[in-house]
């Protein structure tokens, strides 16, 4: 109970953090929006209106990332007995989907503007470009604590990553056209960039359908758990294990146990929740523990109790 209460209130305290990092970058974000989009039309770059496409993209996605974390911050109720967790995974992979579509939409434009090219004013390109770059510093420094602890804030920080990096496409691309003339710099490099996102918010996706689908948690290894769990004193063999994520960084674990004895249940509980929790960071842990008796009356029980009253039962 007070590793649980613990790693919640820890969560708790996390989640508040990066609610005011996701509403600073969320700010800040839609004001180079803005900023962006006239510039990409006052100088004609196709790189520009692709970055303050990911921005208006990134001002959803922050935005979704934002109510996420408010509801996890809610309390669990007795129709959710694990609260509103799972609500930042569901934005997490909203967000990934949406970085993927934008980048398509991108790559698309990209293509046309290739063969169809059009004048670029650079000197604007160029200032509009280090206006964004600077503010997706501004905003990757904000979210980049905590977004190690939570697959949304890392969604969101890999939005704001992607302008960062469509920012830095931008201001080369109009060095390059600036020395060189050679404009079709400019959709080669959004493309490129588009094809970087795509890959990096695949992950989230991957990420976040592994956790929906309560898959074992990434970097932990359930034959490796199995066998230390059997390694236990008292253990003589063990079914039903399920290990799962509940959000990220919140995993769990469910199984039932067939002990040599009754006597030793306590510290055995006691020694697997501390064994789970320095080796495999696993804290939420429910064991059932049977003897081989009680195992033998579960597969074939010889009585049943109906209302109350104890009756044998017949197998035909």
């Amino acid at each position: 109970m007070e590793h649980n209460h613990h790693i919640y209130q820890e969560r708790l305290k996390n989640d508040r953090f990066a609610g005011k990092g996701l509403a600073f970058a969320a700010g800040l974000t839609l004001v180079i929006f803005f900023v962006e989009l006239i510039g990409g039309f006052v100088s004609g770059s196709l790189a520009l209106v692709a970055d303050a496409g990911h921005m208006a993209t990134d001002v959803f996605a922050l935005g979704i990332s934002f109510i996420a974390v408010r509801f996890t911050q809610k309390p669990a109720t007795p129709q959710r007995t694990y609260g509103f967790y799972r609500v930042e995974i569901l934005a997490a992979f909203v967000n990934g989907l949406l970085l993927c579509l934008v980048s398509v939409y991108i790559c698309i434009e990209a293509y046309q503007r290739f063969f169809n090219p059009q004048e670029i004013h650079t000197g604007e390109m160029l200032i509009y470009g280090a206006i964004g770059f600077a503010a997706n510093v501004f905003s990757a420094v904000a979210l980049r604590g905590t977004a190690s602890h939570s697959v949304n804030v890392k969604a969101a920080y890999l939005h704001v990553m992607s302008d960062l990096l469509g920012s830095i496409g931008v201001i080369v691309a109009a060095g390059v056209i600036w020395l060189t003339g050679w404009t079709p710099i400019d959709p080669i490099l959004s493309a490129i960039l588009s094809l970087l996102i795509v890959r990096s918010a695949w992950g989230v996706i991957t990420e976040s359908v592994d956790i929906l689908l309560e898959s074992a948690p990434r970097g932990l290894d359930p034959k490796a758990v199995d066998a230390a769990m059997r390694q236990m004193p008292h253990v003589m063999d063990l079914h039903d294990l399920h290990i799962w994520s509940i959000t990220s960084g919140v995993n769990a674990l469910s199984c039932h146990i067939l002990i040599d004895e009754y006597s030793c249940s306590q510290e055995l509980i006691v020694g697997i929740n501390t064994m789970l929790k320095a080796r495999f960071e696993i804290e939420h842990v429910t064991v059932q523990l049977e003897t081989q008796g009680v195992q033998d009356e579960m597969q074939h029980p010889a009585v049943i109790c109906i209302d109350g009253k104890r009756k044998p039962v017949h197998n035909h």
